[in-house]
């Protein structure tokens, strides 16, 4: 069984990364019984002083279908990448300017590692994100490229459009592999929700910072007529956009309830979803769109930007994809639902929780991964 040594700043029972810690999580769960699967990572969640309790740091610790070694921040050593590579028939790492990530570039350049090296690029070299800190990260970029920080190094894309994105940066001879990310195990029993007409539970589930795009979800349910109460889930990564969100919940109008319940741990989130209708969601942009998968597999239909990969819900029956600039159009969909009675909305959640056990299916059979684990 090869061993594929995985490099990342947070994994489990950390949540907080959202996205990335749920990949992982979802190759490990798929592919766990044919890869054996090592982790490398900090001992705490993102924003925390404190280490998980119950794990042994420095050391292994078996998480699932993988092995999971703890170490403090700032706690990726030369020595020890070097020490444990040497035990891998592969390095993946997560994500190219991380501490880990640098110290990993730099050993493979000076050939201290000797396997082959694959970086996720994780969406880092998309047009919205390389807008976030261009300076810095052009730097970056053109200094690791003049001093062939790249060379010999593959990349692992989620989708083709990704991958071009990746070449235009690092180079056209980038040698990029593409491995959609893996969906969530979907339980196949059916779902039944409970419903009133002309009332909706309706959801935010994502880190809440200004590229979940909240705010225009709350200006949206200002425009909707139905009685609803509207739930926010997630944690607060950037303070002052949530002292603005805080600030707009009260203008809502007397139709919308709002309540923030703060973060879910990863392994209960299907089950906290299931007691909710509709997952409104205006990102302006995801590379996968984790969240939007667990809503599907809750039985929630989900009604989101035309920002993320999930682009064929209406033909599914389960959602409608929307452009950003038509809050008018979000605000109906959500009031058609909010109007439906208990049978048509449960035809609607049999739909979402169908479509979620296809694309799992589908994506699991079809997987990349293999072909990227499996080079030599």
């Amino acid at each position: 069984m090869r061993k594929i040594l995985i490099i990342m700043g947070r994994y489990l029972p950390g949540y907080k990364d959202g996205g990335p810690v749920r990949s992982i999580k979802n190759l490990t769960d798929y592919l766990g019984d044919e890869y054996e699967f090592r982790i490398l990572t900090t001992d705490r969640d993102h924003g925390d002083t404190d280490s998980y309790p119950a794990i042994k740091k420095n050391s292994w610790n078996r998480v699932g279908k993988a092995m999971v070694y703890y170490v403090r921040p700032g706690g990726f050593r030369q020595k020890l990448i070097i020490e444990i590579s040497e035990q891998a028939d592969m390095v993946y790492v997560c994500g190219c300017f991380s501490d880990y990530s640098i110290t990993t570039l730099i050993l493979k350049r000076i050939r201290q590692i000797k396997k082959p090296v694959v970086i996720a690029s994780m969406g880092l070299f998309m047009p919205n994100a390389m807008k976030k800190k261009p300076l810095k990260y052009k730097s970056f970029i053109t200094v690791f490229r003049c001093l062939g920080m790249f060379n010999n190094i593959m990349w692992s894309c989620s989708s083709g459009f990704e991958a071009e994105c990746t070449r235009n940066i690092i180079g056209k001879r980038a040698r990029c592999f593409i491995a959609e990310d893996l969906p969530r195990m979907v339980n196949p029993a059916p779902i039944i929700k409970s419903k009133k007409t002309g009332e909706l539970r309706v959801f935010f589930i994502s880190r809440i910072s200004p590229e979940k795009n909240l705010l225009q979800t709350i200006e949206i349910l200002k425009l909707c007529k139905g009685n609803i109460w509207f739930t926010i889930y997630g944690p607060v990564h950037n303070e002052s956009y949530w002292e603005n969100v805080k600030q707009e919940l009260k203008k809502l109008p007397g139709n919308i309830h709002a309540e923030y319940k703060g973060n879910i741990e990863s392994e209960n989130v299907i089950e906290t979803l299931k007691k909710e209708h509709v997952f409104l969601f205006t990102t302006i942009g995801e590379n996968f769109s984790h969240v939007t998968q667990e809503a599907l597999s809750a039985g929630c239909p989900c009604v989101i930007s035309d920002q993320t990969p999930w682009n064929d819900l209406e033909e599914n029956g389960c959602g409608f994809v929307l452009p950003l600039k038509d809050n008018k159009a979000f605000a109906k969909k959500i009031d058609q639902y909010a109007l439906m009675d208990e049978p048509e909305f449960q035809r609607a959640v049999h739909a979402a929780h169908s479509y979620a056990i296809k694309v799992s299916n589908n994506k699991v059979k079809n997987t990349g991964y293999r072909k990227i684990f499996n080079i030599e």
